[in-house]
Formats: C-alpha cells, structure tokens, sequence
C-alpha cells in the first residue's frame, strides 16, 4: 500500500466519523431583556413620560437617545438622526397576540443647512419578536415592518409596513432601529402596538 492510499483511506474515515452521530439541536442566545415597572396591558400604548422612560432607559436602547419635554409633554428626541439608532420597548408579559404593526406619533426635522438635493426622509424599521416562524426559510427571524418618515414640523401620526411577515402575529416585544438619516432631529411622543 503507497503512502498517498493510506492518506486517502486516512482521510476517509475521518470524514465519515466527522457526520457521525448527527447534528447538535440548535439554541439562541437570549438578548437582555427590558422587564416593565409598569403594568404592559392593552390597548398597548406608551405616551406618558414614566411609559416612554422604559423605550429609553434600558440595557439595549443605544444612539443619540434621550428623554425630553415641552411644557407638560414627555418625548423621545434623537438628536444624531444621521446616525444608528435602537429604541427597545419593554418584554410583553403574557405575549400579545393578533399585532399587525406599530403606529409611532412624530415630528422629523431635517437640518435647516443641508444642500437641496439631500434625502429629507428617515428610515425607520419596527422588529418584532414573534413567539413562533414568521418566514418559512429562517424558523428565528423576527418580524418586520418599515417605513420612511417624511419631514414634519407637526405631531404626524404613520404606522408602520409589513415587510416579509403576514400579520396577525403574536410577540413578546418590539423595537425600532435606524441606520441612520440625513443630519436632523427625530421626536417621538406615541407608540402604540396596532391589533
């Protein structure tokens, strides 16, 4: 037997041993999660400066994020919206059930200084984290729904679309994420889940 056979016959077996015995179950790394100090019961709104504190004021909630207010009402005001933003709402406990999309209240004011011929709209995604498959190919992808914000002085009320999902689905939170805008200031003063 030539040494190049038994290196052949050698690797053989090696390969046959390497799908012994089948594949480990898969697992998932559970995220950090943002329990609520407030009862999260429907209608599933979150306008108030203590509800929308818990967007904000949490472990995964990241970017040019803060909390504010005019007069007597409480928003969310993203300063850098040219960069990533996550806003993280809070674990929905039991989860909710028969959820189409998300309806946010905004106003977006681009940067008075950008050139005319820069974007003016903001992509903003909602991803839910749906208790079972959403899409066939990938039994974990979560849930979503997308939509450009047009600028806007005024409180302007928009839901959010489903992307690859068929609603009525069933989650155990939600939260909104941006890659990023054109320079501006993004306020939210509502969320609320649309069943």
């Amino acid at each position: 037997m030539t040494a190049s056979l038994r290196v052949l016959i050698g690797c053989a077996v090696l390969a046959a041993g390497c799908d012994a015995g089948g594949r480990p179950p898969a697992f998932v790394i559970p995220g950090p999660t943002v329990p609520s100090p407030l009862p999260t019961t429907a209608p599933y709104v979150w306008d108030s400066e203590e509800e929308l504190s818990i967007w904000v004021n949490n472990p995964v909630t990241n970017g040019s994020v803060a909390l504010a207010s005019d007069d007597a009402a409480a928003f969310i005001r993203i300063d850098q919206a040219n960069r990533t933003w996550v806003l993280r709402g809070p674990d929905l406990a039991p989860p909710v059930a028969d959820v189409r999309t998300l309806r946010i209240r905004y106003r977006w004011r681009p940067d008075s200084e950008l050139p005319a011929s820069a974007a003016r709209t903001a992509q903003v995604t909602a991803l839910f984290q749906a208790t079972g498959p959403v899409v066939g190919y990938d039994p974990i992808a979560q849930a979503a729904a997308n939509i450009a914000l047009e600028p806007a002085l005024d409180w302007t009320d928009v839901e959010f679309v489903p992307g690859q999902y068929k609603p009525p689905i069933e989650i155990t939170y939600c939260y909104l994420y941006s890659l990023g805008a054109n320079r501006g200031v993004i306020e939210i003063d509502r969320l609320e889940l649309v069943r």
